[in-house]
C-alpha cells in the first residue's frame, strides 16, 4: 500500500513538473513581414511582449522569408506563421483573431498619391471623388484589404501583386497614381528615387478613410492574442505606445501638410467613419 502511495505521489509530481515546464517554456512567434515597412510594428510587438513578461513565458520573434501578402495570409491561416500586421476587414476578422487595438492610430487611412511628375498638372483639377474616378486610374495591391474601398467609391484600379511592381508600372505610366499611407510614403519615395526618379508625391490631395491596422493571430493561439492585447493596453496606459508612434511618424505627419491639402473622404463599408479620428495628439 505504501509503495502504491509513493508511486501515486511520484506520478502527480511528474505531471505537475511537466505542466509547469510547458507553461514556462520559451514562446517563439513566427512572422513573415520583415522589410522596412514593419520596423515600427515589430518594435511595438516586442514592447507588448516585454510588458507582459511577468505573467507569460519568455517570448522571441522568428522571421521567415519575405513573401507577398497573399502568400503571407495563407501562411497565417495554415499556422506556418503565428502573427501578422494587417489592415483589417470583416473577412480577416473572421479568419484570424484580431487584437483590436489600432497600431497606426488611423494613419494608414490617410493616403497621399505617388504620381509620375509628367502628370502633376492634371491633378490640379481634382476636387472630389468624382473628379478622381472619371479621369484617373489607381494602382493597388490585389490582396490589400482596402482595394474594396476604392472600388466601392467608384475609383478605377489596376490590381498588382507587390508594391515594387506597382512603382515600376507607375513609372511606365500604366496607371495614374498609387495611394500610399502617410506612415510609408516618404521613406518609400526616398528609397525608389534613384531608380525611378520621375515619381513624386502629389502635393495637394489626400484621400482619407477609416482603416484600422491590427495584429492578427492564428485562430489556434487565443492566449497569444490575449497577451498581445494586455501588453498594448499597458503600453497605452503608460504612454510608451504613443511615444513610439510619434518617434516613427511625427516628421511624416508634419511633412504631409494635411491642413493645406484637398481632403477627399472615402467610405469604407467595413468600417464606417462613425466618429472622427482623434489626431490632436499626433503633432
Amino acid at each position: 500500500m505504501l509503495n502504491f502511495k509513493l508511486l501515486l505521489i511520484a506520478l502527480i509530481c511528474f505531471f505537475v513538473t511537466e505542466a509547469s515546464a510547458k507553461s514556462s517554456s520559451p514562446q517563439v512567434l513566427r512572422l513573415y513581414q520583415t522589410d522596412y515597412h514593419f520596423q515600427y510594428h515589430i518594435e511595438l510587438l516586442k514592447m507588448a511582449l516585454d510588458k507582459t513578461a511577468a505573467d507569460y513565458p519568455e517570448a522571441s520573434l522568428q522571421f521567415t522569408e519575405q513573401v507577398t501578402q497573399g502568400r503571407g495570409l495563407k501562411m497565417l491561416e495554415q499556422g506556418e506563421v503565428d502573427v501578422a500586421f494587417l489592415a483589417s476587414s470583416k473577412q480577416r476578422e473572421q479568419t484570424f483573431i484580431p487584437v483590436k487595438i489600432p497600431l497606426l492610430k488611423g494613419l494608414l487611412g490617410y493616403r497621399l498619391l505617388l504620381i509620375h511628375q509628367d502628370n502633376q498638372q492634371k491633378f490640379l483639377q481634382v476636387k472630389n471623388t468624382q473628379d478622381l474616378g472619371e479621369s484617373f486610374v489607381a494602382g493597388f495591391g490585389s490582396h490589400w484589404a482596402d482595394i474594396d474601398v476604392l472600388r466601392h467609391n467608384a475609383l478605377p484600379t489596376q490590381d498588382i501583386g507587390t508594391a515594387s511592381s506597382l512603382h515600376r508600372m507607375l513609372h511606365a505610366k500604366r496607371f495614374d497614381y498609387f495611394p500610399r499611407g502617410i506612415n510609408e510614403v516618404w521613406q518609400e519615395q526616398q528609397r525608389i528615387s534613384s531608380k525611378l526618379p520621375e515619381l513624386m508625391i502629389e502635393p495637394n490631395i489626400a484621400l482619407v478613410y477609416n482603416l484600422p491596422v491590427y495584429v492578427f493571430v492564428n485562430k489556434e493561439l487565443p492566449e497569444l492574442a490575449e497577451r498581445i492585447e494586455k501588453g498594448l493596453n499597458k503600453a497605452t496606459d503608460d504612454l510608451s505606445f504613443q511615444e513610439l508612434f510619434l518617434k516613427y511618424y511625427s516628421d511624416s505627419i508634419l511633412k504631409a501638410r494635411l491642413s493645406e491639402r484637398q481632403i477627399i473622404y472615402l467610405d469604407n463599408q467595413d468600417y464606417p467613419q462613425t466618429e472622427q479620428i482623434d489626431t490632436s495628439w499626433w503633432l
